[in-house]
This record gives structure tokens, sequence and C-alpha cells, in this order.
């Protein structure tokens, strides 16, 4: 009997300019966006003052705009993206950005305006992204845009190089993913290539394969997930909830839930001490939110200055240097 973690369906819906089905997962892009363009007028720019902040990263559908953490000024903005649905930052404070239809994976030091690596990602999308704070490899969420293959997970050796593939029993599709403080890799996505239902694994430390696990709590739709400080907290990205959950043998035990009121798509969201910050896409509310952690609630902050259709938000301290 096929194991799997069919924990809610998924409404489905068409995305203008791909072939294969979209889920309600996938952040809205405006039908008449044209495509970015490399430009001289297109330039990066970052204040002085940003190196020695902490720093909110948000990733729109042509730029990532950097604001000063918690206060939220805009103090800088990376240009020349094109979809770039996942961030994700290391123990340096370096920021990575997986763009989906370049199919490139750039690395930003804090506060800086350039890459300062680049990384291809050899066939697929890439999406959510992690590193392992134990090595220092960085993890891709790979989405395949063609319904006629899987997509997979990709690990690049210490953030370089030629990455290997990783697959999970069940998954189709693979949208976010994070890891705990030993190196446990968790993964979200969907099974089936019409994205039939949410699908939950673990890649465990060493180990060759994402094996499935089922979780005590319905989930409409793959969300972002991150190391909270004490347990992995995994995002409804229809649910308008962040849930926590420790795990033993492989089994999930659900800890606790904060509700985002107000909150749309719950993509890779940004865990910040007693705060969490999570972009919202919500009818034609664009905006970062941001919302007290653990306890949720009610939003204490909404930042709308250069945000576009936000996918997602993540911070990055100034103290990891």
């Amino acid at each position: 009997m096929r194991r799997h973690s069919m924990l809610g369906i998924v409404a489905m819906a068409t995305f203008a300019g791909c072939g294969a089905p979209q889920t309600s997962t996938t952040p809205f892009v405006p039908q008449n966006a044209p495509v970015a363009q490399n430009s001289s007028l297109a330039r990066s720019w970052m204040l002085p003052e940003a190196k020695s902040k902490d720093l909110l990263y948000v990733a729109n559908v042509y730029t990532i705009t950097v604001y000063s953490y918690p206060e939220g000024k805009l103090v800088g903005t990376l240009k020349d993206f094109y979809k770039p649905y996942g961030e994700c930052v290391d123990k340096s404070g370096d920021v990575y950005v997986t763009d989906s239809s370049f199919g490139k994976i750039y690395e930003y030091v804090h506060g800086g305006t350039k890459p300062i690596h680049t990384l291809n990602d050899p066939s697929y999308v890439p999406y959510g992204c992690a590193v392992d704070p134990t090595t220092g490899d960085l993890a891709v969420a790979n989405y395949s845009d063609d319904s006629a293959r899987e997509g997979n997970v990709m690990i690049y050796h210490k953030a370089k190089g030629f990455p290997k593939s990783y697959i999970g029993y069940g998954f189709y599709y693979y949208y976010y993913l994070g890891y705990d403080p030993k190196g446990n890799l968790y993964v979200d996505g969907l099974f089936g290539s019409y994205g039939d239902g949410f699908e939950f694994g673990e890649l465990r430390k060493g180990g060759s394969q994402i094996n499935p696990i089922l979780l005590p709590q319905t989930i409409r739709a793959p969300g972002g997930i991150q190391w909270d400080g004490q347990y992995l907290a995994l995002g409804d990205n229809a649910g308008a909830a962040i849930y926590q959950f420790s795990f033993s043998a492989s089994k999930a035990t659900l800890e606790g839930t904060t509700p985002l009121t107000g909150a749309g798509n719950v993509g890779q969201f940004g865990i910040a001490g007693s705060s969490v910050v999570t972009p919202n896409q919500f009818f034609s509310s664009s905006g970062v939110l941001v919302f007290p952690y653990p306890g949720g609630g009610a939003a204490t902050k909404t930042i709308t200055h250069g945000v576009f259709y936000p996918f997602s938000a993540v911070v990055s301290p100034a103290s990891g240097r």
C-alpha cells in the first residue's frame, strides 16, 4: 500500500506561461508582467548603514528589497531577478536567492549589492532553499515545470560546485525545506503530477533518500520551513498559520500553532527572536507582515514600500559575521 500524507486537497489553477499544472501554493505573478531585462539603469543599491544592521530581505517579482530590521526602513534594492521564489540565510548572514526563471542561485554577503557566488541549477526550477548549519551545504527544492517528470532536491556541498540529487517516495513537486540543528533536512511538496495533495518528508543526515512523515495536522498547501530554536516551524500556504513540530523516530508531534490573522499566502517566512515575518499576497494586497512568534494573532507591522507580490522574507543578522 502506498504511504503518503494526503492531509488536504489543494485547489488547482493554471499559471500562464507554464505547461505543468500549478497549485495555489505558487505565488501569484501578474500575467502581463514582462520578463526582467538586464540594464545599466537597473542598478542594485544599499545604504552604507545597512551592513551594521539586522536586515530583512524580501523577494519580489523582479527585485529583492532590503529593510532594516525590526524598523522596516528600506535600505537597499537588489535587481535583475525574475520570480525569485526562495531565500535562505547561512550562519554567517549570507543570503541565498533562488531565481526560478533564470535557473540560478545567487549568494549575497550581508548588506552587499553584488552576488559573491552564482550556482547553476542543472535542469529544474529552483524554489525554496536552506543551509545545513553543521556543514554549510546548500539544499534547493526543485519544482518541475514539466508534468512528465518529477522534481527533486539538490544539495550543493558547502554551497559550491555541482549538486547531488535526492528524491522522496510519493513526492512529485518540491517546494520548501529547512534543516534542524543536527543537519536533518525536512521537505514539503505535493504528490502526483497534478498536485494531488500535501507531502512531507525527511532526509536524515547522511541519508540517501527523503522518507515520508505523516503529520498530525492538516496542511492545505506547502509553506515555508524553518527551525525556530526549539521546534521545526512549518507554514500552511493556504491556511494562514505556522505549526511547530517535534520528531522522534520519524514520528511527528504537534507542539504548537501560530495563527496569522489576515495573512494570505504563507510562503517562506523568517523567524527572528519573538517575531516572524511573512510575505502576504491576498487578493489585491501586497506586502510583508510581522507577527508575534510563537503567539501569533494580529500583525504588529506591515511593510509595503517597494514590495510587489512578495514570494519570501528572511532575516539576516548583522552579528552573523
